[in-house]
């Protein structure tokens, strides 16, 4: 079994479905979409070409290919020894490693943004797909948010709130939806939402997951009234709502990542192509506060700021109808940073001693 799964021909199999599966996922990407390219071809371990036949994702190829390299590094730990064999191992430890951090990267890195304008500070970042439920109550300058993701919201689930003040249930989710209003008609009775909002209804997922806008419906109760709550995420201002004498705030919106640092954007400058609205390039002066200490960086292209885990890229800029321009920076959190490097060290230093042995072993032997 051991010699049948560190089979080369595996190994060139292997290569030429992830060969494929890269060039056919990266075409499909102009139609479908980057997100859902990149989970139907990279992060699926099957799915059905052209509807019907399944093709084998890059996660099983993968997998497949792990195991493969791993039964051929035990196959060569058996088979030699000594220092003619040291170059080799090394470099199927290497190509392991390399696995082991894509593994973790793919399942404990994550991205999300932060979008300031200049002299605005936050120290949260928010995701640019996914959602959540949050609500706080009405106390002064500052105030207590509670959020639970949205994600697996499926009607007639209680939210999780536990406030003793109100019951939320959830009556419809759709994580792409569009809001409606009646027109020239008062809105119905026993319905709160902003604006005039009286129907919230589902729509077909964008390929441009970005894009999607997640809307609910939820029922409220509260000493003894029952009251439908229309949420919609494209919706900036949380919607306020009575309670016991209470104020409370509801909002549904992009979900959001607690940062170990305070970041303030102190200056954006962008510069333009001669005679055109195209940008030429733009960077940010930011001050990054981490308890008692600051200091100022600057973000540009290819230039991010890095903190622990934490790397903060120059993705874009935009201005407002005021003429305000907002700086937005990508935030990349990956624990598992340094593996892909170590494993590149392995693999070289392992190559590197592989054909020096075998040079200084044919020329022993001439």
């Amino acid at each position: 079994m051991l010699k049948l799964l560190s089979s080369v021909r595996i190994t060139v199999v292997c290569l030429f479905l992830l060969f494929v599966l890269t060039f056919w996922g990266t075409m499909a990407q102009v139609q479908q979409g980057l997100y859902a390219a990149q989970e139907r071809f990279f992060a699926s371990f099957f799915f059905l070409a052209g509807g019907w036949f399944p093709f084998p994702g890059a996660q099983l190829v993968l997998w497949i290919l792990f195991i493969n390299l791993v039964a051929a590094l035990i196959t060569h730990f058996k088979k030699q020894s000594g220092w003619a064999s040291i170059g080799g191992k090394i470099t199927h430890i290497g190509l392991i490693l390399y696995f082991a951090a894509a593994f973790f990267i793919f399942h404990l890195s994550r991205e999300s943004y932060v979008h300031l304008g200049e002299g605005d500070s936050t120290n949260v970042s928010t995701s640019y797909t996914e959602w959540e439920l949050a609500y706080w109550q009405e106390q002064g300058a500052s105030r207590q948010v509670t959020a639970l993701d949205s994600k697996n919201f499926k009607p007639g689930d209680r939210v999780a709130f536990n406030n003793p003040d109100f019951t939320l249930r959830v009556a419809q989710y759709y994580p792409n939806s569009d809001a409606y209003d009646n027109g020239s008609s008062p809105k119905p009775a026993g319905i709160i939402s902003l604006d005039a909002i009286s129907h919230i209804a589902g729509k077909p997922m964008d390929k441009e997951r970005e894009k999607n806008i997640a809307g609910g419906v939820f029922d409220l109760s509260f000493g003894g009234k029952s009251l439908t709550l229309l949420l919609f995420g494209a919706e900036t201002n949380p919607t306020r709502v009575a309670i016991n004498g209470k104020n409370y705030y509801f909002i549904l919106r992009h979900k959001t990542f607690p940062l170990p640092f305070a970041l303030k954007l102190d200056r954006f400058k962008v510069a333009f192509h001669p005679g055109t609205d195209m940008a030429k390039s733009y960077q940010s002066w930011v001050t990054i506060t981490t308890g008692s200490l600051t200091r100022q960086v600057r973000i540009y292209m290819n230039n991010p700021l890095r903190y622990k885990d934490y790397t903060l890229y120059q993705a874009s800029y935009d201005t407002d109808p005021q003429g305000r321009q907002y700086s937005t920076l990508a935030v990349v959190k990956n624990s598992a940073r340094l593996l892909p490097y170590i494993s590149c060290l392995l693999v070289f230093l392992g190559l590197a001693l592989h054909f020096l042995t075998q040079a200084i072993i044919t020329k022993l032997r001439l």
